[in-house]
């Protein structure tokens, strides 16, 4: 019989893995809400941009929802991965808000948006941070654990001392 522990995942994980699968369904939410629209969006923009806000719409969801899989599964790569992928969205909706739209609001109208922003990603970014000891650890593909590196010359590497 083996004593096997399970580490029960934290709170922080879960909300993680939520807020992730809602950032998702919202995208999901959009990019279906493009198909319900088609006539009306090709009254007034060209097939290429509908056809770049179905792409972008359906990876930003397969984006966060593999960001609360990886998350979920507590594969040691999952904060790197789920920061990147928050960093990502949120400078492609700041250069879409600021640099891509047609009518460009004053800036007083984006602080609300901006101050609301940073508080959320202090939050999201912290919560990260406080989950990633809790990551399953890399594991090596050596099984065995020796030291020795041997170079393409066949002579063993110095800076690995040998263990015979």
């Amino acid at each position: 019989m083996t004593n096997k522990q399970t580490v029960k995942r934290p709170f922080l994980i879960y909300m993680l893995a939520f807020t992730f699968l809602m950032a998702g369904l919202y995208s999901l939410i959009g990019t279906l809400g493009i198909f319900q629209s088609w006539n009306w969006w090709l009254s007034f923009v060209s097939v290429k941009s509908i056809i770049l806000q179905v792409f972008l719409g359906l990876l930003t969801t397969l984006a966060w929802i593999s960001a609360a899989i990886i998350l979920w599964l507590r594969l040691s790569w999952a904060v790197i991965y789920s920061s990147m992928v928050i960093i990502l969205t949120t400078l492609w909706f700041w250069v879409e808000r600021l640099l891509l739209t047609q009518n460009p609001m004053p800036f007083k109208r984006h602080a609300l948006v901006l101050a609301i922003m940073c508080v959320f990603l202090i939050f999201i970014f912290s919560s990260l941070y406080l989950v990633a000891p809790i990551m399953k650890p890399h594991h090596s593909l050596r099984k065995d654990g020796g030291g020795a590196s041997v170079q393409p010359t066949g002579e063993e590497n110095e800076s690995y001392p040998s263990r015979n």
